[in-house]
């Protein structure tokens, strides 16, 4: 990977200095504790040993390896002043590092970024692969271990867990990880350890709700699909981010669980039981036999916002306003057909408009009549009369004491009209007019 120089700047220079002053104090941090069955670092341990002596030092900094890179470093120490840094991009991270000797970059960037245990294991990586052993980095340190560390494991989630509903469970070792980053945790967690054989130790699941149970159902339609992860391929490959992969497998459960027949609202399955469908979307009189129709011969998954008769006759275009005007225009017809045609005089034929005017449209069909008309005394008293025994609300000082006693003498009257049809209506409309004197 190319880099560049730049002008060191007072900020970049102390940074630097600061790492080279403690790694001549301490120089054998940059040896990791050894947990394996081996140590394959006695070596370099022996070699740190002599870097009292400066002669030594100064040998040892002409190398090309990792300790020819914390030699030269250390001798950092002994300028005055740092005028140029070497700049890289790794990844995401803007690195700098003072170029000295002739010690590949990886290991200068792995020794003067020592704070950065990512960056540390640049340095590395060469050696563990060579020797066959297993390297973590921490914050403050680096372990060789055959297996990963507890304390390992703990850097690792508190650095990469995740607080989402939504999240990728990545298990090794018997230890949980939930990560849910916008990159691709996977990789950038790899960045500190070298450990062969993870991709095939770890076991990768993804914890999103796709659809939550909302009826319990003897056994689940769609259990399958809920369990059928896409192939970890490009995840492990760091081709695609954690949020991404979530978003595959979503994507994946919708498209298979399309072909299956449950009713979806609100991101909630309830099964593929119409009648308890029906009690949820609580649809109106006049929308009833359309949703019933449509959850009956749907055959795939019906998915909407939220549970409504209103959304789901929406989502196959149908027209609601027309559906209620049918409906009304219907009933109405229903109603009238009921009721045979009054013959008599000018009481009879006011008596059978309220009635019809109430049975189609209710308490509002009075209403409508009463605000069309001038009424003289006597239709007043009927009006009033049939709103009593229509229980609907009635102005009493908009009456005379007179209509309102003639009105409640004919309620019983004006009731046995609208709580009948047929010949009874005929009979009880000829009452009600005989009654009130026609």
């Amino acid at each position: 990977m190319e880099y560049k120089i730049r002008i060191a700047t007072k900020q970049h220079e102390k940074r630097i200095r600061d790492i080279a002053k403690r790694l001549r104090r301490e120089p054998y941090i940059i040896i990791p504790e050894c947990k394996c069955k081996k140590c394959p670092f006695e070596k370099m341990k022996k070699i740190i040993d002599k870097f009292d002596d400066e002669q030594y030092l100064n040998k040892v900094a002409k190398g090309r390896d990792l300790l020819a890179a914390l030699a030269s470093t250390i001798l950092i120490t002994e300028d005055e002043k740092i005028p140029y840094i070497a700049f890289k991009k790794i990844g995401r991270e803007n690195v700098i590092y003072a170029k000295r000797g002739k010690a590949k970059d990886e290991y200068l960037i792995a020794i003067q970024n020592w704070d950065k245990p990512n960056l540390r294991m640049l340095g590395y990586i060469k050696f563990a692969r060579k020797k066959r052993i297993n390297l973590f980095s921490l914050p403050e340190k680096l372990i060789c271990s055959d297996d990963m560390p507890p304390e390992f494991f703990e850097f690792l989630n508190k650095k990469f867990e995740c607080d989402e509903d939504e999240y990728i469970s990545i298990k090794w070792q018997g230890k949980e990880i939930k990560v849910c980053g916008d990159g691709n945790s996977l990789m950038e967690m790899s960045q500190y350890f070298y450990y062969p054989d993870f991709s095939k130790k770890i076991e990768i699941t993804i914890k999103a709700d796709v659809v939550k149970c909302g009826k319990k159902c003897d056994e689940c339609i769609i259990k399958k699909e809920l369990n059928d992860m896409p192939s970890p391929e490009f995840y492990l490959k760091g081709r695609i981010s954690d949020k991404k992969y979530i978003e595959n497998y979503k994507n994946k459960v919708l498209w298979s669980i399309e072909k299956k027949k449950i009713f979806v609202a609100d991101g909630i399955c309830y099964g593929n039981d119409a009648n308890e469908f029906i009690k949820l979307l609580n649809p109106k009189e006049w929308e009833m036999e359309e949703v019933r129709n449509i959850l009956e011969n749907e055959t795939n998954a019906i998915f909407i916002e939220q549970p409504s008769s209103a959304k789901l006759l929406e989502k196959y275009g149908i027209d609601t306003a027309k559906l209620k005007e049918d409906w009304e225009r219907m009933k109405k017809d229903e109603i009238l057909s009921k009721l045979p045609v009054i013959e008599g005089g000018k009481i009879s034929k006011f008596a059978d408009e309220i009635a019809r005017a109430y049975k189609i449209e209710g308490n509002e069909g009075i209403a409508k009549i009463i605000k069309s008309r001038k009424m003289d005394v006597k239709e007043k008293a009927i009006t009033y009369a049939f709103l009593t025994a229509a229980d609907s609300r009635k102005d009493d000082w908009r009456y005379s004491k007179m209509e309102r006693e003639f009105g409640e003498h004919l309620v019983e009257y004006a009731r046995k009209i609208l709580n009948s049809d047929g010949e009874e209506y005929k009979k009880a409309v000829k009452n009600f007019a005989k009654e009130a004197g026609e």
